[in-house]
């Protein structure tokens, strides 16, 4: 089951970090300075991502922490930031176990969408199928979404749809890459997406979900969860 609430993991000598990758993804980081403060508490959490700095300290490096955080996150996505420019640091990085990198200093668009890849990647190892948010179920294959009692039977699009805005809970997706998604290369008028947003607004109404959709037409389109009907979560 995933939990309701999701967060992100910093691990950076510089506390300005975590807020900044905070701000630019639209969801929460906790900041860790030390490879030894997080593994003391790594335990604990469930971030959907960690995000990493190789050079910490005098005798610490990210890239060292990695195998260990990886037995204990399986599903996490790792993402390294550097500002070396030394092509073998990401290299070994990778075969420690990372996702993805990323050069400081962040670009925003560059960031949002290396971790929405990512997301979908490690998504689709943890969840082949069954996807549970609290009281939520979503067969992905069969398009069904079962809140309580209720089931409704969603079409094959706005299914794909759901799979996506799910995978990016809590971020901005652009209506074009989510047109990309669901489409490919077709080109695609610009109200057909529209149409399917609100197809998958009125499933979600029926189901009285606490989960809503937002778009915002100058940015993308977002699901978040309904604050006034919160989901329950285990634990």
């Amino acid at each position: 089951m995933e939990r309701a609430k999701r967060y992100t993991i910093t691990l950076d000598d510089d506390p300005m970090m975590a807020p900044i990758i905070a701000r630019t993804t639209g969801i929460p980081s906790l900041a860790y300075t030390s490879s030894e403060a997080l593994l003391r508490r790594a335990s604990s959490y469930e971030p959907i991502a960690v995000f990493i700095d190789v050079h910490l300290g005098l005798n610490d490096s990210g890239i060292d922490i990695i195998p260990h955080l990886r037995e204990i996150w399986k599903y996490s996505a790792f993402i390294i930031i550097t500002s070396d420019d030394n092509a073998d640091i990401v290299g070994d990085a990778l075969a420690a176990g990372a996702n993805d990198f990323i050069r400081k200093p962040i670009q925003g668009p560059e960031l949002v969408g290396r971790l929405q890849a990512r997301l979908a990647e490690m998504n689709n190892l943890r969840y082949r199928d069954e996807v549970v948010i609290g009281d939520l179920v979503f067969f992905k294959n069969d398009g069904v979404v079962r809140v309580g009692e209720k089931t409704v039977y969603l079409p094959k699009l706005e299914a794909k749809l759901f799979t996506v805005l799910l995978e990016n809970r809590e971020m901005m997706v652009t209506k074009e890459n989510l047109k990309r998604r669901l489409w490919g290369e077709l080109n695609i008028a610009g109200n057909t997406l529209d149409k399917r947003i609100s197809k998958l607004r009125g499933f979600l109404a029926e189901l009285q979900a606490s989960l809503r959709i937002e778009v915002d037409y100058g940015k993308g389109v977002c699901l978040k969860l309904d604050k006034h009907n919160t989901v329950k979560t285990a634990g």
